[in-house]
């Protein structure tokens, strides 16, 4: 599996939001680096999109829980969202005016990794409150081959 420097993947990444009544879906296809460090499997990538590019990455810990972030600390916002079946995990949304306490309630999670050729995919279905507030409900489906 993957050294430190990563193995060059396709990432197909499908998103669906569901906020307001209003139905969003978002298709994304990028490079990405699958990273084996320690019991962890890392995937990360560029996502493209607006005006600028945001640095993603996935974290697929042994226990089977799923961690996204989005951005880097460097940026003027990051997002790290914890993902593990059936459960409420807390995090914190770094914005440019403050930090946010952030809650997922996973109510899907299925991750599957494949080591020759490196491939997998990942799907998360979550409801997301930000600042104690329901923002919507999420679909996530990510696909890398390398």
């Amino acid at each position: 599996m993957a050294s430190q420097s990563g193995i060059p993947v396709k990432v197909h990444l499908e998103t669906q939001i569901q906020q307001d009544g209003q139905l969003e879906k978002h298709v994304f296809d990028e490079d990405g680096q699958v990273v084996k460090m320690g019991e962890s499997l890392y995937l990360r990538y560029l996502e493209h999109g607006g005006e600028q590019a945001t640095a993603v990455r996935f974290k697929l810990a042994a226990d089977g829980q799923i961690q996204l972030t989005r951005g880097t600390e460097e940026d003027e916002t990051q997002l790290r969202l914890y993902f593990k079946q059936g459960e409420d995990l807390g995090s914190i949304y770094q914005t440019k005016y403050g930090n946010m306490p952030v809650l997922t309630t996973t109510t899907h999670l299925l991750s599957m990794v494949k080591e020759q050729p490196v491939s997998g995919e990942i799907t998360v279905h979550y409801q997301l409150a930000i600042n104690n507030q329901a923002v919507g409900d999420y679909k996530l489906r990510l696909i890398f081959t390398a």
